[in-house]
């Protein structure tokens, strides 16, 4: 074989060579993919009441502290007859990245020693008391997102009703009951529900 066969021969492979290579590229070019996760932080949902956190069935009994500062005439710290306190439910939202709403039932417990516990009223942050005397309506409120401070305190206001036109129990049940030695109690129940769509103004 002569250097002419030679050089074409060289010349034709280096040619073919060249041709599959373009080829691959162009074929890479379509066959180049990415993989990826497209990861998206999910809403917190983390409320606290009186520094528990709350979840379905949480019992937050002892974390309610009923104050009775006392009169003249009664001792502080002590139910009677008349006797007028508060307790204090306190929210703190800081982990919740989502608008709700809060529904704050009450209701005397049937195993309370007093069947005359009224609630009186009640205060948001510390603002001005509303009458509350309707105790099948619940106490509620509206929490938007971005709403600071990230914290709300609810204030119930109770007192032993003493009213003769009111009252259901009789003087004989009151002596019984500052005797018996049983505690007087209020079924307290706090709902918190996410909101999509705030009321119109």
């Amino acid at each position: 074989m002569d250097n002419r066969k030679k050089f074409l021969l060289l010349i034709t492979a280096l040619a073919v060579c060249l041709m599959l290579y373009t080829i691959v590229q162009i074929y890479a070019k379509y066959l180049t993919s990415a993989e990826g996760d497209a990861s998206i932080n999910i809403a917190r949902w983390n409320i606290l009441v009186n520094n528990v956190s709350i979840q379905s069935g949480t019992d937050i009994t002892n974390t309610i502290a009923p104050v009775f500062p006392g009169t003249q005439h009664i001792a502080s710290n002590i139910i009677a007859p008349s006797a007028e306190g508060y307790f204090d439910l306190n929210f703190d939202y800081t982990n919740v990245d989502v608008s709700f709403t809060y529904e704050i039932s009450l209701e005397v417990a049937q195993s309370s020693s007093v069947q005359d516990l009224k609630i009186t009223g009640y205060a948001i942050d510390n603002g001005t008391i509303v009458p509350y005397t309707n105790t099948a309506v619940p106490i509620s409120g509206t929490i938007p997102f971005g709403t600071t401070p990230k914290t709300r305190k609810v204030t119930v206001y109770v007192k032993w009703d003493d009213d003769v036109a009111t009252q259901t129990m009789s003087n004989a049940d009151d002596t019984t009951a500052t005797t018996s030695g049983d505690p007087a109690a209020f079924n307290v129940t706090v709902g918190f529900t996410q909101i999509t769509q705030l009321p119109s103004p």
